[in-house]
């Protein structure tokens, strides 16, 4: 049975599950930046493969996380830090599950509506779409404008994370 209330540290499985979704996410901004430029071909269709195949794995991986934040409370953040950072770290928190789900959902029906199939890592999935254009560009920039969404994000968390490593006493600035 676990502890519902707040833990002083976050546990090794929040940890393990961070820094895995993390690699993902890393891997994934850079091969789909890559493969973008890539004429079309075999080896464009591997990767986009490869990319289909970590975008669900990441989903599934937040659906864990998500799962696992919801029945163990994090650790509060510090009374120290001023509300204006508390407030800013809690939305970009938010701001990054959003986006660990609507990138591989936006992704899945964009692919759905190219008229290409969606595997798992070489597992058929079904297919939610037809081939419609439209629909298949409409998906794959709101795919596209959420990888630059989630890249600055990120970006963010890593910045305050080193910030707060580096000076934890007096974070950021206040």
């Amino acid at each position: 049975m676990h502890d519902s209330l707040p833990q002083e540290r976050y546990t090794s499985f929040a940890v393990l599950m961070h820094w895995a979704v993390a690699v993902f996410v890393f891997f994934q901004l850079g091969l789909g930046s890559y493969m973008e430029g890539l004429p079309k071909g075999p080896d464009r269709s591997a990767y986009f493969a490869l990319h289909k195949s970590v975008g669900l794995t990441i989903f599934l991986l937040a659906a864990l996380r998500l799962v696992w934040r919801a029945t163990h409370p994090p650790p509060p953040l510090p009374a120290s830090l001023p509300r204006w950072q508390n407030v800013l770290a809690r939305g970009n928190h938010k701001l990054l599950y959003v986006l660990m789900f609507l990138q591989p959902v936006s992704g899945y029906l964009s692919s759905s509506f190219s008229g290409y199939t969606t595997s798992f890592f070489g597992v058929p999935l079904p297919h939610w779409g037809w081939k419609d254009p439209f629909l298949n560009e409409l998906f794959s920039d709101i795919h596209e404008t959420s990888a630059i969404t989630l890249a600055v994000l990120v970006a963010v968390h890593v910045l305050a994370a080193v910030a707060h490593a580096v000076r934890p006493g007096d974070f950021l600035f206040r």
